[in-house]
């Protein structure tokens, strides 16, 4: 190992002789060699990477971390060589995402895989695909037959690879409509569940929620003389949200970022003029209408009369069990998902006859500056969602972008309404134009952590005064306004302080791991202490460790025995107490929406029976700690992994209660060595600074490779998220030159 440094930051790489790579190497062979001609001549480093003898040709060049780099002469032939890499790196998962989303994952996975066959059918992403594919421009078309096409070569050329399961069938490019349809609208179908819940229902299947970090800063409070992007989408580490990265120059289409294996185009990154990350927690696009039923439960009321349901009957063929039949019931409103006697629910969603969003996809991957991230929007099929972008003109850009029907008044729209009249129908879409949006804000920067619009930045341009409350957000990640988060109050910490951002302090707030408002946690536990430390001074470890502890940095670093104790601290803290207790008590230190509103935090007052809840918990937890890891001073990174396979590594930052850092990560169960992995979080964080050309650093939280034998299958985590140290992506050839690990000629591609 050796460490260069590019710009300002170091940045660890590994360097292997070109004839030991060769053959140390996975997937060299089957890639024709390392820089080596299809023909066996040496291509040598006498050109840049898509020079000289590779003119004209389509190439996958992988790097030392195994990202692919594709040159080819056309859009087309990129999106071939992008289908063809996706495959080799993600064989396996590319092909389940595709049965996910057109409902035959159960033939796989057995009955586990009901539910989400079930919803893949309720909202017939397949069926929808294919008839609304004339909806897509020519180009659109091609360039998704393309990307198919070389999916289909890959497994073509490389049957070792493919499934068994999959039993010689081919990708088309409805598939991939239908993949984009079922990840992408399921943060619409969720709000919707969470109507039903909160009034009342039971939704069958489960809601889950991701959640993301997002900021620009603007060149005048930048000291690169350019704007900066930060992309941190947070997301589980393991099945059709893993990320995948890739660097492409195809004619128009140059850039770098991460999608999702079975999605074309950059989904998350930049291009040589924009870059655009999103975070979840949008306006409302989804509602549901509760009907009444007659008494076969055949036909519901609408408008003084009878409504015969739809009905369809599927058979899903279930691993271990067999076939099964399963009736699908669905009103004008949307499918029924819920019934109860002689009521039932049905879902209403913005998206239910769209394609899917690749229209707004081709709009970012081929904008010239923030105005393609506006044309993106006024396609109105992003899902809800804050969308940030910045270009290399000096812009930066917010929407708090989606498909918003517009809604009568007079009803609640965040429970269930009324469906048996008209009265409730939606009356038409919101344009772009509608949206909360801003350009190059007076402050000078932007951030979104999943928060409302008004908790973006101190006086800022957004309240629910002034704009329709479904507009502003729906309710799926809280109350509309007055609140914030503690990522987002950091986020404004850090950047309101910081008036001349540098790369390298971007990369560090991305990976920043201060758990903000915790010392309104050390005082009041300082306070409990020296009012009640005598109850619990004589227990185990608790007087070795209280001292020191209210020393901690705040940090939740890999290497600090502090950070590790309040973690075990908040972990008692909050299995100790009823709900209730535990949210009057947070309710008494926590004031992070202060930093928004610029004032000072509220004081500190206790109940004497919360400073004794205080410190009895932390002996608790000092015990526990003693008890699990054997001594007092073990370190955060001790119980805090990131790992795959049999392997695994320190790591800061968290999401448990009260521990959630801009650097997010969520942990799995306690494993039987008393240690958490990661397994949620921070899943394609990239930093760009967007001068001409621009700049960027990526990390995955494991690899790029799903192949258990391959150097590439959990590199990233030891040497690059372990650490928090971002690589650059090199996007560029100059970049690229020297770093080669492997490179493949593509034949037979969509030209």
């Amino acid at each position: 190992m050796s460490v260069v440094k590019k710009g300002d930051m170091p940045v660890r790489i590994r360097r292997w002789p070109r004839t030991v790579a060769c053959f140390a190497l996975f997937g060299v062979l089957a890639l024709g060699g390392c820089s080596k001609d299809d023909d066996g001549s040496d291509s040598g480093d006498a050109y840049l990477p898509g020079e000289g003898a590779d003119v004209g040709k389509v190439v996958v060049y992988r790097d030392d971390w195994g990202v692919p780099h594709i040159y080819a002469p056309t859009v087309e032939d990129g999106l071939y060589a992008q289908g063809w890499a996706q495959a080799q790196d993600r064989s396996e998962q590319l092909l389940r995402n595709y049965l996910i989303a057109i409902g035959e994952i159960s033939s796989v996975d057995g009955e586990s895989g009901l539910p989400s066959d079930l919803r893949s059918h309720l909202f017939d992403h397949y069926g929808t695909a294919q008839r609304s594919w004339e909806q897509l421009l020519p180009t659109l078309q091609n360039q998704l037959r393309a990307y198919a096409d070389g999916i289909n070569a890959y497994y073509t050329e490389n049957p070792q690879d493919t499934p068994v399961w999959w039993q010689g069938r081919r990708v088309d490019p409805y598939m991939v409509l239908a993949f984009e349809r079922y990840y992408l609208y399921n943060w619409a179908i969720n709000e919707a569940y969470g109507d039903l819940i909160r009034g009342g229902a039971a939704p069958g299947g489960e809601i889950e929620m991701g959640a993301s970090n997002e900021f620009a800063v603007a060149p005048e409070r930048s000291a690169e003389g350019a704007a900066i992007l930060g992309i941190d989408p947070h997301l589980p580490w393991g099945g059709p949200s893993r990320f995948w990265e890739f660097r492409v120059h195809a004619a128009d289409w140059q850039g770098s970022g991460a999608a999702l294996p079975g999605m074309p185009y950059v989904a998350l990154g930049h291009t040589r003029y924009l870059a655009w990350a999103m975070t979840t927690g949008g306006p409302d696009t989804a509602d549901i209408y509760e009907l009444e039923l007659d008494y076969d439960g055949a036909s519901y009321r609408y408008d003084g009369e009878w409504r015969e349901l739809g009905r369809k009957v599927i058979t899903l063929q279930v691993k271990g069990v067999g076939p099964r039949m399963v009736t699908l019931w669905s009103s004008h409103h949307g499918p029924l998902i819920a019934r109860d006697g002689g009521k039932a629910w049905a879902a209403k969603i913005a998206y239910q006859e769209l394609a899917g969003p690749v229209q707004a996809f081709f709009e970012l991957n081929f904008g010239r500056d923030y105005t393609g991230a506006v044309r993106a929007t006024e396609t109105l099929t992003l899902l809800p969602i804050n969308l940030m972008a910045a270009d290399t003109m000096g812009n930066i850009y917010y929407q708090r972008s989606g498909r918003v029907p517009v809604r009568p008044d007079g009803f609640d729209w965040s429970v269930p309404v009324d469906g048996s009249s008209s009265a409730s129908e939606w009356q038409g879409f919101h344009p772009a134009s509608d949206h909360l949006q801003v350009l190059n804000p007076p402050q000078g920067y932007l951030q979104n952590c999943n928060v409302p619009p008004d908790a973006m930045m101190p006086d800022g341009p957004f309240s629910l005064e002034k704009s329709l409350d479904y507009l502003y957000g729906s309710r799926a990640y809280g109350p509309l306004d007055g609140w914030t988060n503690q990522r987002g109050a950091r986020a404004i910490e850090l950047l309101q302080a910081d008036d001349s951002v540098t790369a390298e302090e971007a990369r560090g707030y991305l990976n920043d791991v201060t758990v903000y408002g915790a010392d309104r946690w050390l005082e009041a536990l300082r306070m409990a202490h020296e009012a009640h430390g005598s109850l619990v001074a004589g227990r185990g470890f608790y007087q070795a460790a209280i001292d020191r502890f209210l020393e901690w940095d705040q940090r939740l670093a890999r290497d600090s025995s502090a950070a590790l104790k309040y973690a075990y601290w908040r972990q008692v803290l909050a299995e100790s107490l009823s709900g209730a207790e535990y949210r009057a008590l947070s309710a008494a230190i926590d004031d992070w929406y202060a930093i928004v509103e610029r004032r000072e935090e509220g004081p500190l007052v206790l109940t004497e029976d919360q400073m004794v809840v205080l410190v009895s918990t932390f002996a608790d937890a000092i015990d526990l700690l003693v008890e699990n890891h054997g001594f007092l001073d073990a370190v955060y990174g001790d119980r805090f992994r990131v790992g795959r396979g049999d392997s695994s590594w320190p790591v800061g930052g968290g999401d448990a209660p009260g521990t959630s850092t801009l650097r997010y990560i969520d942990y799995g169960g306690e494993r039987l060595d008393r240690t958490l992995w990661g397994n949620f979080g921070q899943s394609a964080t990239q930093l760009v600074v967007m001068t001409d050309p621009p700049q960027s650093w990526t990390y995955l939280p494991l690899g790029e490779s799903d192949r258990a034998d391959s150097p590439h299958y959990r590199d990233q985590a030891e040497w690059l998220f372990s650490p928090r140290q971002m690589k650059p992506s090199r996007w560029l050839p100059e970049e690229l030159q020297g770093y080669i690990e492997s490179r493949t000629v593509l034949e037979g591609s969509a030209r």
